[in-house]
């Protein structure tokens, strides 16, 4: 079912259907997939081994540089450890260059002065009014500004290197059989969760622009956070703080299921599943972490409830 492809610098490729163990895991506000593993390489790499894919049957899951590849001999096994990021994590260590953006489609934002390798964008034709890029700004801030305007939505990676804004209708819902369900949970995250800005105006005198988070004071969760005022919202200075504060709050409550198996599932993809009063009824996928060992294989789905995900 699951395979893995290493590709190396000026040699042919190692395909490897020797998987001893690997965890995979791709995430709603994360702009990479990850994979780790270890697998069976009867000889070592001929050369530097420059990219990791993992597939499902024929469908790639996975590709993206290794953070760390190591071959070892021991006890008579050839052993390739690695772990891997996508190669979209590159959204997170490219910048754009600072000013002001008019009039611009996601894709002419994202690719008019840095075109990363492996790396897709959702087409949309639509262009907005700005967007303003920040002193220190990467790419995928970029994306999640344009995102925000375009719809009021976080970016997103879909498939492997594909990065979405709008939800991909044409995904089924999938159902988890509860004769599969090995483990269901409900859980909190707040670790994020600002409950106060302060934004500074122009002419930077702060508590001119101010924003409370209701939903973290009623946790009695008290932080609060002084910004410079953010150019990005120049028509709309609250804009500026609601969006961090509904970032902030991401995953702030989940519930997730732990099932037999694998159904090819994909972040915003729903789900409907039911286990001691856990329930998720046509929920979006905001996290899935995926097992393989000789025991076989694990799924664990995450549902957030969240202000891009909406309450659970």
């Amino acid at each position: 079912m699951f395979s893995l492809e290493f590709s190396v610098k000026d040699a042919e490729s190692i395909f490897t259907a020797g998987i001893i163990d690997l965890h995979y895991t791709k995430e709603r506000y994360t702009p990479y997939t990850m994979v780790s593993g270890r697998a069976m390489v009867p000889l070592p790499p001929e050369n530097m081994i420059k990219a990791v894919s993992l597939f499902d049957d024929n469908t790639l899951m996975h590709y993206g540089l290794p953070d760390e590849a190591q071959w070892t001999y021991k006890n008579g096994c050839g052993i390739l450890s690695f772990s891997s990021k996508g190669f979209s994590a590159a959204l997170g260590q490219n910048q754009l260059t600072p000013g002001m953006y008019p009039n611009t489609t996601f894709e002419e934002l994202m690719t008019g002065s840095i075109a990363l390798p492996h790396v897709e964008y959702e087409q949309m034709d639509k262009p907005i009014n700005y967007v303003y890029i920040k002193e220190n700004d990467t790419m995928w801030s970029a994306a999640a500004a344009f995102a925000r305007k375009y719809c009021g939505e976080y970016p997103y990676i879909s498939k492997n290197n594909t990065v979405r804004i709008t939800k991909d209708e044409t995904l089924p819902v999938l159902d988890v059989p509860g004769e599969d369900i090995v483990s269901v949970s409900r859980g909190v995250g707040l670790a994020h969760m600002i409950s106060h800005y302060h934004m500074r105006d122009v002419e930077g005198t702060y508590n001119t622009y101010n924003l409370t988070d209701q939903t973290a004071v009623d946790l009695d969760i008290i932080r609060h956070k002084h910004i410079v005022f953010d150019r990005q919202w120049l028509s709309d200075p609250d804009e500026a703080m609601q969006s961090r504060a509904d970032y902030a709050a991401r995953g702030m409550e989940y519930i997730n299921v732990c099932y037999n198996g694998y159904g090819g599932e994909d972040v915003r993809q729903e789900v409907n599943f039911s286990a001691q009063g856990i329930k998720a009824k046509g929920r979006e996928i905001s996290r899935i972490d995926l097992t393989v060992n000789r025991k076989g294989t694990l799924t664990t789905l995450w549902c957030y409830g969240d202000s891009y995900t909406k309450a659970l």
